[in-house]
C-alpha cells in the first residue's frame, strides 16, 4: 500500500470552499481520509507534500476536447495537464477515431487528417481502438464520446443522400458496440461531412439507442444566425430520445448579431423548466477555430476528399462556392460572411506557410479572391490546415458563462500538427479563474471551481470523480488562486500558465511544483450511466 499525505490543504470539494486546512491521505490512487491537521502523524514518515496556504480542489475536466489521438503519442501532450486538467472527454463535434470500416477506410482517413497529424489506425471496432490506446499511455484520464461522423462515414461513406434501412441498422449496431465499452455518449458536429448532410429523424433514432443518463452531444448546424432553431433541433433530439442534452461550445459566432446570447440561454432555460436536462460548454474567447475547409458550402463536400480537392481545382465551382459565400440567405455555417475575411487567421497548415496571417491578407497578396486563397491553400496543403475566426463578442462570452449550467471545455485542436494554434487548448482553465473570476468577478471562485469539476464528473457519468471527497479517485490540483497566470495568447499560445503548483492524477503526483514529471498515470474512464 502507498500512502501520500497532502497537509495543511485548504478544499474546495467541487461544491463548497472551506474554512480550515485539512490534512487529505491519499492510498492507492483514492482519497483515503480527509482530517484535521496532525490527524495522521501516527502514520511515521510516509511521502508528505506540504500545502499550507494553497487551495485543494478536484482535477479540472475538459468537457469539449480533441485528445483522441494523443496516448499513441510518443511526446507528452502537457497542455491539459498544465492547466490543471486531469480528465478530458474526447469524440467530439460527431468525431472519434473509431470504428472504421475497411469499405470506406480512405473516407475517414482523408476528413481524419483534415484536423489530426498523421498517425496509424491499425483499429477497425471501436474495442480494438480502445485496445491500442491502452497499448499507451494516458496523461490524462480519457473519457470519450462516440462520434456521429465517424459512424455515418463507417456505415454509408460521405456522400450527400440520407441513409437506408440497412445503413441506419448498421449505424445503430455501431451505437451499441460502443456503449458496451463505456462511452459517455454520442456526438454530432452537424456543419461538417458527412453529418452535414443528414437530417435530424436520423440522429434521433441513433440517441434514442442511448441509456437514460447517457449524453447527447452537438456541434449545432449553426451557431450564428440560426442559433434558436439549432438549439430547437438539439433539444428535439435529446428530448425525442430521453436522454441528456449538452451544447457543445455554445456562442454567437457573429459579429453583426452581438449581444444575443441571452435570448439563447433563455430558450434553453425554458426547455430545462420543462424537464430536459440541458447543460452546455465554453471555451473563454472570442475565436473559433477549426479546418480551414469548413469555410465552403456544404455541397462541395459530397463525395468526400477526392471530390471536393476536384471541385477546388475547377474555376467554375470556386466562382460558386464564392458566391454562396456572398449570399447571406443561405442558411450554412458561414464564417467568411459571420467574421469577415480579415478576421479569419490561418492556424497551422502541413507546410506551416501562411500560419498567423488573415485570409484578407494572403488574398490580396496572392492577387486572388478570397475564395480562391482558400482553395490554392487547400489544394496545395492537400486539405491539411486549421483557421482562427474571431467572431464573437465579449459580452456574450460573459452572458454564457454566468449561465449556472455552462462548463468549460478548451476544444484545443489536435496535439502534434505544429503551427500556432488557438491559445484555448493552453490557456482556457487559467484563464477562467484569472480573468472572469479573479478581475471581472463573472463567476465566484467557488462555482467556478464547481463548474469545472462536480457538474462535469455528473453530466458525464464520472463517477467518483470531480469531488474531493473519501473514497473519490485522487484526481487533484493545489493552486494558489492569487498567482494563478494564463500567459497563452494568440501571439503566443503555447505557454503554460502560472499558478498551477501539483497535480495528481490518481494518486500519482504527475506536475510538481510547477513542472511536468514525465509521469503519465490516466487511464481511460468508463461512464457510469
Amino acid at each position: 500500500m502507498t500512502h501520500t499525505l497532502i497537509a495543511g490543504a485548504i478544499i474546495a470539494d467541487g461544491e463548497i470552499i472551506g474554512d480550515h486546512p485539512q490534512d487529505v491521505l491519499l492510498l492507492n490512487g483514492h482519497i483515503e481520509r480527509i482530517a484535521p491537521p496532525g490527524s495522521f502523524d501516527h502514520l511515521g514518515a510516509i511521502p508528505r507534500v506540504d500545502a499550507a496556504g494553497l487551495l485543494l480542489t478536484p482535477g479540472f475536466i475538459d468537457t469539449h476536447a480533441h485528445s483522441d489521438h494523443t496516448p499513441l503519442m510518443a511526446e507528452d501532450d502537457t497542455s491539459k495537464i498544465m492547466q490543471g486538467v486531469t480528465t478530458e472527454v474526447n469524440g467530439n463535434c460527431g468525431f472519434s477515431l473509431a470504428p472504421i470500416a475497411t469499405d470506406f477506410e480512405s473516407d475517414y482517413a482523408s476528413l481524419v487528417r483534415r484536423i489530426f497529424p498523421s498517425f496509424r489506425h491499425d483499429w477497425r471496432s471501436f474495442a480494438e481502438y480502445l485496445q491500442e490506446l491502452r497499448r499507451g499511455e494516458f496523461v490524462t484520464n480519457f473519457a470519450t464520446l462516440l462520434g456521429h461522423n465517424t459512424i455515418r462515414i463507417a456505415a454509408m461513406g460521405t456522400e450527400n443522400r440520407q441513409p437506408d434501412e440497412a445503413e441506419l441498422q448498421a449505424m445503430e449496431q455501431l451505437v451499441d458496440q460502443a456503449l458496451e465499452h463505456g462511452v459517455a455518449g454520442l456526438s454530432t458536429g452537424l456543419i461538417y461531412p458527412p453529418g452535414v448532410f443528414s437530417e435530424t429523424p436520423e440522429v434521433v433514432r441513433l440517441a434514442r439507442r442511448l441509456p437514460r443518463d447517457a449524453v447527447y452531444s452537438s456541434h449545432m448546424r449553426n451557431e450564428s444566425r440560426f442559433l434558436l432553431r439549432s438549439l430547437a433541433e438539439t433539444v428535439e433530439v435529446a428530448e425525442a430520445a430521453g436522454v441528456r442534452c449538452h451544447v457543445s461550445h455554445l456562442k454567437l459566432a457573429d459579429l453583426r448579431r452581438a449581444g444575443e446570447m441571452s435570448t439563447a440561454l433563455d430558450y434553453l432555460a425554458d426547455r430545462r423548466a420543462s424537464g430536459v436536462r440541458i447543460t452546455q460548454d465554453i471555451y473563454p474567447y472570442t475565436a473559433a477555430s477549426t479546418m480551414l475547409s469548413a469555410l465552403l458550402p456544404p455541397w462541395m463536400h459530397d463525395g468526400g476528399s477526392v471530390a471536393l480537392l476536384r471541385r477546388l481545382g475547377s474555376a467554375a465551382e470556386l466562382e460558386r462556392a464564392a458566391r454562396d459565400v456572398a449570399d447571406a440567405s443561405l442558411d450554412f455555417e458561414n464564417y467568411a460572411l459571420q467574421a469577415g475575411w480579415e478576421n479569419v487567421v490561418i492556424a497551422s497548415t502541413g507546410s506551416h506557410r501562411f500560419e498567423g496571417e488573415s485570409l484578407a491578407s494572403i488574398a490580396n497578396r496572392l492577387g486572388l479572391q478570397p475564395v480562391e486563397a482558400v482553395g490554392r491553400i487547400l489544394v496545395e496543403e492537400e486539405l491539411q490546415a486549421t483557421m482562427i475566426v474571431h467572431a464573437m463578442a465579449e459580452e456574450d462570452v460573459r452572458t454564457a458563462l454566468a449561465d449556472p449550467r455552462t462548463m468549460i471545455g478548451t476544444d484545443g485542436l489536435p496535439a502534434g500538427t505544429g503551427g500556432r494554434p488557438h491559445p484555448r487548448a493552453f490557456g482556457s482553465f487559467p484563464r477562467v479563474l484569472q480573468h472572469y473570476v479573479a478581475e471581472e468577478g463573472v463567476l465566484t471562485l467557488q462555482e467556478a471551481i464547481r463548474r469545472m469539476t462536480a457538474l462535469p464528473a455528473e453530466v458525464f457519468g464520472l463517477t467518483g470523480r470531480g469531488r474531493v471527497l473519501e473514497g473519490y479517485a485522487a484526481d487533484l490540483v493545489l493552486l494558489s488562486p492569487g498567482d494563478i497566470v494564463d500567459h497563452a495568447t494568440f501571439a503566443d499560445p503555447m505557454r503554460r500558465p502560472s499558478g498551477v503548483r501539483d497535480v495528481f492524477v490518481n494518486g500519482v503526483r504527475v506536475v510538481e511544483a510547477g513542472t511536468w514529471t514525465g509521469r503519465r498515470a490516466g487511464g481511460f474512464l468508463r461512464a457510469g450511466h
